[in-house]
């Protein structure tokens, strides 16, 4: 896949999530830096909502996407089932990485190795 290095943040933002199977499992809402090292902590992925409305909220590791510049798709590899059963958060509660026990549960839920690790 032929993908430019860098994107602008505000691009990447209400783009799609699906799964390895294809199915679409919502979006992302926001993309949170890690003001201190510079790199992306997270993207906030929305699965479940309707119009905006309802559903969960996810720290989905940046490490965890692939992007598919050319569809406009963030790729993950989870299943539908797992996100339901996944710990989210909600719209006035959002994480704060600075929590390592938090973080690191966080980037385990979903199979990758924290970047401060």
């Amino acid at each position: 896949m032929n993908f430019r290095r860098t994107l602008g943040a505000r691009t990447l933002t209400h783009d799609r999530v699906t799964n390895l199977a294809g199915e679409d499992i919502g979006r992302v809402e926001e993309l949170m830096i890690d003001v201190i090292t510079g790199r992306v902590a997270y993207a906030v992925l929305s699965f479940g909502s309707v119009m905006g409305f309802g559903g969960k909220l996810f720290a989905m590791p940046w490490s965890a996407i692939t992007i598919d510049e050319s569809k406009q798709t963030f790729l993950v590899d989870v299943t539908k089932e797992a996100l339901e059963r996944m710990p989210g958060f909600d719209k006035a509660h959002w994480p704060d990485l600075g929590d390592l026990d938090y973080a690191n549960g966080v980037y385990r839920q979903w199979g990758v190795t924290p970047y401060w690790a």
